[in-house]
């Protein structure tokens, strides 16, 4: 009966939705202008559209209506292209470039004073951003983003007209248009009747491996990447906010038991002016009038945070606009109809209702509110250049000598996010710098090409985010979590817990992260500069002559080692120097050196031309070595000097696998280090034959489904192969797969109630008489709190091949509640500080005490081979490039050494 009530509701749902129904109420429109129906087939929310559709429906929109210009600003990865909708009354249209002009000079208080922002407040429109489909199956918001933009075309009500005149509306309908395409073909095949099946079990709502996800081609997640601006559909979007400067900035995505929409939850960025929380709870509390009206249900404030800077409500926050975030309660894995807690059913339609009100309200209260938010754009950064004068850290100084390809990209991404970056035209002196190693600052002398970043400029704010050795939150809210954390101490094992409120990382010092040499000094440099305006372009040395011996180029940039893995991927032999020498001419060359001899290269036709545009497109300096013998350090025929294998690599994808770990893999080696390799999945490993790979990559996946899944077999494949000369490398939860009972490829343990003796990775054991009067009751094992995203200070042992190309200390980032004991019959090659361990970010101060001297990087040798453990993953969300080369030398060096 209860099914049949069910739908019967969702009939008289879908009826209701017929003629009577109206997105916007009492809303009139202009004939002229096509419905979505009368282009596409049907009424928005009655099925679901392609982008091929939406590609012809805005293109009628643009030939019949006089309110709408369409940009073409990208194209994802597969060839898909993005595009903004600007929308406004024709007068605004015609004067666009004047409106954008005006929003610029608010940009830049050093030009503009008050008086003339005051002016340009009360005479220009305000520009409201509207973000569909960043996370591509939340397919609602895709759908509610065609149906506002017919609405603010075609609308002749009084509301829409204010928006029209008193807005530069920008639509942006496919932020990722990979994702929402593979997630609508996936759905349309897979759907279950005419109106598909609210059944929460129906396997339309449990989309595959690749279908279940918001991520795009490479599968990252686009609403993480603001900042680091990895991948091409983020930096096309970021060019155009920073083109356009918007006030008003709401990111759609879905789905949630009950809409979303701001006051913002804590933590809150600490950068960010409390106009920023006064005006999200302006807007939020007209979206709540709008959804009043209906008798809906939502919520505000108690998810979602504004602190991580990578999201799109964050970054758009932290250049000056009121970022949002609005999550509806259905579409996506929801599809056309979902069985709510109650019983009661959700329709898709519902949930694009719910954006299209919200995106409506958005913009009635910003139109209404448009002369004082535009003014506190422009207060957003002039208030910013008078906390720069008072901020103890002046300013940002990056020395390019150690990597200076990496820096130029650096520079480059800096520039990007409309950073102010200026290079010394000669050396100077700072009487208190400091890295982000140090725990006190000294007086230091910086070279000439060094590149200044000063705190004093508009976009202080962002600056101060993305570089901060260590950001802060609010003390109320830490409060609530500490208290969560203890009353969680008092609980059984599988009692429900507190929410500790963490959403995402607390920690992310972009230098730290992509490993540049970078300083804080609290002094302004008193010194020549010149300001940067394009990419640095550095000179890199290729020799002319053609060496007798060998080309040589030395291994400490992450240029050298997309230089390694395209010799290796060209079949060239190359061999690396596993201690220091001196050149003929006294060059000096670390250990990890790169040789690749002429004698053993006679296969690559036209080699010496070839070895010098691979290092020249990779910005590489080449050297010319004539003889084996040495002035110093070892010979180079020496045992020392290693022949690299070739690596054949073969990495696990599919479930239990992260489709991040995965993607960022993918993307790294496919289109940084252009490196090829094998997916495999689990449920045909057994016909896989191994032997063709000599290194197999696990990236981040639950262990004990990963063992359940592969079974014995898999299992015992997978120690052969390892004990007959293959490389296993193993990141994060994967690395405890390695110490399950059953496994026990390593002899490093799991701490706390994870580790790898745990009951619920045994096997059924016959039962042995127990001497019940000496019996020792077991000791519970202690629980492991996850760390929310801080960053650890490792040492690397300088003699090991894994840490070739690196001084002896990195930092890296934990995001995990994994924390391993030192293998006592392998190496470890990266072990957590003895001391001032934590670097930045929030961990809970009994945890930080348990990191010391814990193993971060594992080499576990088992038979012929080996198995490589990072204990999370080096390749996170692909903004931490420090430790690229540390990953790359598992799988490319691994199979030499």
């Amino acid at each position: 009966m209860k099914k049949l009530a069910a739908f019967l509701l969702f009939f008289v749902l879908n009826l209701s939705f017929g003629d009577d129904f109206k997105f916007w109420k009492d809303g009139v429109y202009n004939p002229k202008i096509p419905t979505p129906k009368q282009i596409l087939g049907y009424e928005i929310g009655d099925f679901i559209t392609e982008h091929y559709e939406m590609e012809r429906y805005i293109d009628t929109l643009a030939k019949s209506s006089d309110r709408i210009k369409i940009i073409r600003y990208g194209q994802s990865y597969e060839r898909r292209n993005m595009y903004l909708l600007v929308i406004s009354s024709p007068e605004n249209l015609a004067r666009l470039d004047e409106i954008r002009a005006n929003i610029e000079r608010l940009t830049d208080p050093r030009v503009t004073n008050e008086t003339q922002a005051k002016k340009i407040a009360e005479t220009t429109p305000l520009i409201v951003w509207l973000n569909y489909s960043n996370d591509g199956d939340e397919t609602a918001a895709f759908e509610a983003g065609i149906q506002v933009a017919y609405q603010l075309c075609a609308g002749e009500d009084e509301v829409t007209k204010k928006i029209l005149k008193d807005a530069v509306v920008i639509i942006n309908i496919p932020h990722n248009p990979d994702s929402h395409q593979k997630a609508v073909s996936w759905f349309k095949a897979t759907f279950v009747g005419k109106y598909g099946n609210p059944d929460p079990y129906a396997s339309e709502h449990r989309g595959d491996w690749r279908m279940k996800t918001n991520y795009n081609h490479y599968l990252i997640d686009l609403n993480r990447d603001a900042f680091a601006c990895s991948q091409i559909e983020t930096q096309k979007v970021v060019e155009q906010f920073h083109y356009w400067n918007p006030q008003v900035f709401a990111d759609h995505h879905g789905e949630t038991k009950n809409m979303f929409f701001v006051p913002y939850a804590p933590p809150v960025n600490q950068n960010l002016p409390p106009t920023t929380k006064k005006w999200a709870k302006v807007i939020g509390l007209n979206i709540a009038r709008g959804f009043d009206d209906y008798g809906w249900s939502y919520y505000t404030g108690e998810v979602f945070d504004l602190h991580y800077p990578g999201y799109w409500d964050s970054y758009p926050a932290l250049n000056g606009a009121i970022g949002m975030t609005f999550e509806t309660d259905a579409g996506g894995r929801k599809g056309f109809q979902y069985e709510r807690e109650d019983e009661t059913i959700i329709t898709f339609k519902e949930g694009i209702h719910h954006h299209f009100i919200a995106s409506m309200k958005t913009l009635e209260a910003s139109v209404n509110h448009r002369v004082d938010i535009l003014f506190d754009f422009y207060k957003f950064r002039q208030t910013a250049l008078e906390e720069a004068k008072k901020e103890q850290y002046k300013q940002f100084v990056i020395v390019p000598d150690k990597d200076r390809e990496k820096t130029a990209r650096f520079v480059e991404l800096c520039l990007k996010h409309k950073i102010e970056v200026y290079e010394a035209k000669e050396s100077f002196t700072s009487s208190s710098a400091k890295s982000y190693f140090d725990k006190s600052t000294r007086k230091m002398t910086f070279p000439k090409g060094s590149f200044i970043i000063p705190m004093y400029q508009p976009q202080k704010r962002l600056i101060k985010t993305l570089f901060e050795p260590d950001p802060q939150m609010e003390e109320e809210f830490l409060k609530q979590a500490r208290f969560a954390y203890e009353y969680n101490k008092k609980l059984g094992k599988n009692v429900r817990r507190l929410p500790l409120g963490f959403y995402d990382v607390t920690a992310w010092a972009l230098p730290l992260a992509w490993g540049v040499e970078c300083y804080m000094t609290e002094d302004e440099a008193k010194v020549k500069v010149e300001k940067v305006n394009q990419k640095p372009n550095f000179s890199f040395q290729i020799p002319n002559d053609i060496p007798k011996y060998a080309y040589a180029f030395k291994y400490d940039t992450d240029a050298s080692a997309k230089l390694l893995s395209k010799l290796l991927s060209n079949d060239f032999k190359v061999a690396v120097a596993s201690r220091f020498f001196y050149s003929e001419d006294g060059t000096y060359f670390p250990r990890g050196t790169v040789i690749v001899r002429v004698e053993r290269n006679k296969h690559i036709q036209d080699f010496h031309q070839k070895i010098k545009q691979l290092a020249k497109e990779a910005n590489v300096d080449l050297y010319s070595i004539n003889s084996a013998y040495t002035e110093k350090g070892i010979d180079l025929g020496s045992n020392w000097v290693i022949e690299i294998k070739k690596p054949k690599i073969a990495v696990l994808t599919e479930e239990p696998v992260s489709q991040s770990s995965y993607g960022a893999i993918w993307f790294l080696l496919e289109q940084m280090y252009e490196y090829n390799f094998t997916p495999i999945r689990w449920d045909y490993f057994q016909s896989v034959d191994l032997y063709r790979y000599n290194v197999l990559i696990i990236p981040d996946a639950n262990a004990n489904q990963l063992k359940n899944l592969l079974g014995e077999g898999g299992v015992r494949k997978i120690k052969e192969w390892v004990s007959n000369g293959g490389v296993l490398v193993t990141l994060k939860n994967a690395s405890v797969f390695p110490t399950l009972k059953g496994v026990e490829l390593t002899s490093a343990k799991l701490l706390g109630e994870g580790s790898s003796d745990e009951d619920e990775y045994e096997e059924e054991k016959p039962q042995v008489q127990k001497d019940t009067l000496k019996e020792k009751e077991k000791k519970p094992k202690e629980r492991i709190e996850f760390t929310p995203g801080a960053i650890f200070r490792v040492k690397l042992d300088t003699i090991h091949y894994l840490s070739f190309g690196y001084d002896d200390e990195i930092a890296v980032l934990v995001y995990s509640a994994l924390i391993f004991e030192k293998s006592k019959d392998g190496a470890n090659p990266g072990v957590f500080a003895d001391k001032d361990v934590r670097i930045s970010g929030f961990v809970w101060e009994d945890m930080e005490k348990k990191f010391p001297g814990k193993a971060y990087l594992i080499e576990e040798p088992s038979g012929r081979g080996k198995v490589i453990m990072f204990a999370d993953d080096p390749n996170f969300r692909l903004f931490w490039l420090g430790l690229n080369r540390l990953f790359l030398n598992s799988i490319l060096l691994s199979p030499s050494f």
